[in-house]
């Protein structure tokens, strides 16, 4: 009757909520492997905050209707999130983030197509909904570092990459003088002390040609990168890291 009892018990563990049953992977997981998780599910809370910055300093280019439903995606589903247009449907990272920078026709809501390629190349990187993963070995390492280096490469595009016109595609580290000295030199080719004493946020004291430029964007796609690093770490355990952590999942003996 106890035996029949445990076994009852240990159906309604493993079979409950996915809320609970998630609680109870965690317990049998190594350390190392849930702080990769850790290291995903805070990797994309930053995208989450990537996204509102993003949306906030270039308003025209994201879909206002689609950004609760890519929020709420984001905070709350382990699956990609697929875009289509009128001839392609999005369903890796690299047609995401190509499409977000292409400037071979007029791309219509960038932002979206980056955000949802940022978290594409995150989410393929840690094998998310694959398999449930006991130990950290058990993500591709591969990917995991790969997603850096792609990572480090669309930071630096991000930063500089600009349209046909010379306007960036992109608003984060600039100050508003710089966008209106840009704008103004697209125009006339011409870049003197007159015209740059005559700009808009200049000349009304709103902006200085000594302020910094906003690295906060930086910031967060740096934190990413930091857990990416972590995250491969955390897949290169020797010998004896191993054995231990086959003790902390072993329920039986062998």
């Amino acid at each position: 009757m106890k035996r029949l009892l445990a076994l009852i018990l240990l159906l309604v563990l493993f079979q409950g909520c996915s809320g609970k049953k998630q609680a109870y992977h965690s317990i049998f997981k190594t350390k190392d492997s849930n702080n990769v998780e850790n290291n995903y599910q805070q990797s994309v809370k930053l995208i989450l905050e990537y996204k509102e910055k993003l949306n906030k300093r270039n308003p025209r280019a994201y879909n206002k209707e689609l950004s609760t439903t890519i929020t709420d995606h984001l905070k709350h589903s382990e699956d990609i999130l697929y875009l289509y247009t009128k001839k392609t449907k999005f369903t890796t990272y690299s047609e995401y983030l190509n499409f977000a920078f292409n400037t071979d026709i007029d791309v219509k809501n960038r932002n979206d197509y980056l955000i949802l390629g940022l978290y594409t190349l995150i989410h393929s990187a840690y094998s998310i909904n694959k398999n449930h993963k006991f130990t950290a070995l058990e993500y591709n390492r591969e990917e995991i570092q790969k997603a850096y280096k792609n990572l480090r490469i669309l930071q630096w595009k991000i930063k500089y990459a600009k349209d046909k016109n010379g306007n960036y595609l992109f608003l984060t580290w600039q100050n508003n003088w710089q966008i209106e000295l840009l704008n103004r030199y697209n125009k006339t080719k011409i870049i003197d002390y007159a015209s740059i004493k005559d700009l808009k946020y200049i000349k009304n004291g709103t902006e200085s040609l000594f302020d910094n430029s906003n690295s906060s964007y930086e910031l967060i796609i740096d934190k990413i990168l930091f857990y990416l690093e972590d995250s491969v770490s955390k897949t290169d355990m020797n010998a004896g890291e191993v054995f231990v952590d086959v003790i902390k999942v072993t329920t039986m003996f062998i």
